[in-house]
């Protein structure tokens, strides 16, 4: 369904390109969760012991049984992809159907298990029977996608967990009211104070100056969707006011993807300046996922940088969220596995638990009902909830 304050701008032509992403069926799951289970569980005998034991060794599945012996325990990409790579069948079945309905601007991952491509809206229609492209417009925003269902072939079926870029809209964070907010606007300007700064953090949880990244290998990162990006200038300025009592960087040290010029955007802001005061002197990237063509998702473009670069932070940091009930089961399980891939490799996933809290909503009804967020729900995550201060 579209979602409210999105309007409808009638069919696209037939020729409008758009961007479609195919997530191929992928071998080896059951492995990686197991190996997930061993190398991230404390009371696992594998846990922290530098050693994949030799039945969970991706090299097992046709040729090599040595056991690895890696720095932290984890796998390197090349190996995830050696687990989950898709079957000889899945990936010639796939190709030969797109290039029989004429597509070949297609690209993939290291993984091998996806595959973006670019294709005219009349071309995705014949291939995915059932789907319509139309226009949606939400202020500057403008989005193309299918407001029905698409099939696929049944040949196809057990071949693709999902098609990205159909369905799914872009999900906003909401703004979070207080309580019991006072009205009185003299009152209010008595109780002034500045809010929750890094020092009011770092305080309440018993941080000191000491507490600040120290280790060269440590890195974090934080992701941005939607046309919102961060100025360099405003976290230096940032760090001068806020930061005087740690030591801290003020700089970002990468930005992967496009990074606007236009005016920064506050959640993008917000998100960098405080993972590095909190996160304070640790090497810190930017992933700037803006979703700039109309059919992009930009939380699957993220998913794909994470299966596609060898070299990544240890720690991201990401607020986005859907509502469960609004996801298919297949999708959810997908990025499930998604996220066991990344935990394969040594990174862990930080996601905002949602301005709603624990997810308990009040429908038109009347009634409460309980909807939780995805992927914050997800076991393969950590999920991090807001601290909220009366007057900090």
């Amino acid at each position: 369904s579209v979602p409210p304050g999105w309007a409808h701008a009638g069919r696209v032509d037939p020729g409008h390109p758009v961007q479609l992403t195919f997530a191929l069926r992928q071998r080896g799951t059951a492995r990686l969760t197991r190996l997930v289970e061993a190398v991230s569980d404390p009371q696992s005998p594998r846990y922290g012991n530098g050693r994949i034991p030799e039945a969970l060794d991706p090299r097992g599945l046709g040729g090599d049984l040595t056991p690895v012996c890696l720095p932290g325990q984890y796998l390197s990409l090349e190996q995830v992809r050696d687990l989950v790579q898709p079957s000889p069948a899945t990936l010639m079945t796939v190709l030969k159907w797109l290039q029989g309905h004429g597509v070949e601007d297609c690209w993939s991952v290291t993984t091998l298990d996806f595959l973006e491509c670019h294709l005219p809206a009349s071309t995705a229609e014949r291939l995915l029977p059932g789907a319509e492209f139309h226009r949606y417009v939400q202020g500057q925003l403008s989005l193309v996608r299918s407001p029905l269902p698409y099939t696929v072939p049944a040949e196809l079926a057990k071949h693709l967990d999902f098609v990205g870029g159909m369905h799914r809209f872009p999900t906003e964070r909401k703004a979070v009211s207080r309580a019991g907010a006072r009205k009185d606007p003299q009152l209010a300007r008595a109780l002034f104070h500045l809010g929750v700064t890094p020092a009011v953090l770092r305080q309440r949880y018993n941080m000191t100056g000491g507490d600040v990244g120290l280790l060269p290998n440590n890195s974090q990162a934080c992701a941005q969707f939607l046309e919102q990006y961060f100025h360099q200038a405003d976290l230096a300025e940032f760090m001068q006011l806020f930061g005087s009592g740690f030591a801290h960087r003020t700089q970002v040290d990468r930005v992967v993807g496009h990074q606007g010029h236009g005016k920064a955007g506050l959640e993008a802001s917000l998100d960098v300046e405080y993972i590095m005061s909190t996160g304070a002197n640790v090497s810190t990237w930017v992933f700037s996922n803006a979703g700039r063509h109309e059919s992009q998702e930009p939380f699957l473009a993220w998913l794909l940088l994470l299966s596609n670069m060898s070299a990544l932070p240890w720690v991201h940091s990401v607020s986005y969220g859907d509502d469960e009930d609004s996801l298919s089961y297949a999708y959810m399980e997908r990025v499930n596995t998604e996220f066991m891939k990344a935990a394969a490799r040594g990174l862990t996933i930080l996601f905002a638990s949602g301005d709603d809290g624990a997810g308990c909503r009040r429908e038109h009804s009347g009634n409460h009902t309980f909807r939780p967020s995805f992927p914050a729900s997800s076991p393969y995550v950590t999920t991090v909830g807001g601290t909220s201060f009366k007057n900090p």
